[in-house]
């Protein structure tokens, strides 16, 4: 029998690695090896502390998640690797094709046919872990509907902010970013960005079309409520988990009719529903992976082995530069 090795949040605050058993692929199954797993920051440091509010742990837990979310559990939704033994009734063009799938951190994991979308060839498993992230983006522009010429200000630039900047300029925005990180701030003009601030300049904001808040600052959005200019959009692509929000919705919010909707990538934007499915979205990831740019996104792979030292920093709220950190099961 295989084994395989996998991460598990044991505690908050604490992941520790499991080796396991694995069985052979059953009927319409496949054996993926894991070339690469995506860590996504905001929504595992939540699970991680176990912080996950009870009344969106339905939405949050996914089919191949191990144990619960009040830990421990085994989590994670951006695994990059190859198709090495299907099981009967599986495809055969299966085999060998490099594949993505929302599946927690394991060196190797049994996973359903059609829960593997398949990656176009020559993309660098580490960027082709973006995927999810990229999913993410792409729904917040949309929901955004950035429209040519639009001032769009980004607030936040982990790598969902950084991704959703770089695709509301090719939507054809004029995109200013905030982060008080510097290196954030200068990676994110270095993709494109017109310009980016350590904090939020209430000027800015009022002239801005589109407000999109990534941070996961309740106070960041505040403050966009509190300067955005008369009919201006503000979207949401920040979870804040247990946190409250308390909002301006006095002074100006009323007379500049200014219109906040979330953004969460579970579902196509009801402008898009009727002529795009998940399978077509995803088609459209896998065009943006192309983009050489997007390395600069992805930090130093790190070993499997250093996964508990990696996942201590996250739980304690250490700034990643690059913003993505990838997981490198073969170490």
């Amino acid at each position: 029998m295989t084994r395989a090795r996998a991460i598990w949040f044991e505690r908050p605050g604490v992941a520790v690695l499991r080796d396991e058993p694995l069985p052979d692929p059953g009927p319409r199954e496949a054996l993926v090896r894991t070339l690469a797993c995506g860590v996504s920051a905001g929504t595992e440091r939540l699970v991680l502390t176990g912080r996950v509010p009870p009344d969106i742990r339905a939405v949050m837990a996914l089919p191949t998640q191990r144990g619960s979310f009040d830990l421990p559990t085994s989590y994670g939704y951006a695994a990059v690797g190859v198709v090495e033994a299907i099981g009967a009734g599986t495809s055969p063009d299966l085999l060998g094709r490099t594949v993505f799938a929302l599946h927690p951190h394991h060196d190797r994991f049994i996973s359903n046919e059609q829960a593997l979308r398949c990656l176009p060839g020559g993309i660098p498993a580490p960027r082709a872990t973006l995927a999810a992230n990229l999913e993410t983006a792409l729904n917040a522009v949309w929901d955004a509907e950035i429209a040519l010429g639009e001032r769009v200000v980004v607030v936040g630039l982990g790598v969902v902010g950084q991704l959703v900047a770089r695709l509301a300029m090719r939507a054809g925005g004029r995109v200013v970013c905030v982060d008080p990180d510097e290196r954030r701030a200068s990676l994110a003009r270095d993709l494109g960005c017109a310009a980016a601030f350590p904090s939020i300049d209430a000027a800015i904001v009022a002239e801005a079309d589109v407000l999109i808040e990534a941070s996961g600052s309740p106070e960041a959005l505040a403050a966009l409520v509190a300067s955005a200019g008369h009919e201006a959009r503000i979207l949401v692509v920040s979870w804040y988990g247990e946190h409250g929000v308390t909002l301006p919705l006095g002074g100006r919010f009323h007379p500049n009719r200014v219109t906040i909707r979330s953004s969460q990538v579970g579902a196509i934007p009801p402008a898009r529903r009727a002529r795009f499915t998940f399978e077509r979205r995803f088609s459209v990831v896998n065009e943006l992976l192309h983009d050489e740019h997007l390395d600069r996104l992805v930090g130093p792979l790190v070993p499997f082995t250093d996964a508990p030292r990696l996942y201590a920093s996250l739980a304690a709220g250490d700034a990643w530069n690059p913003p993505h950190r990838v997981l490198d099961p073969s170490r």
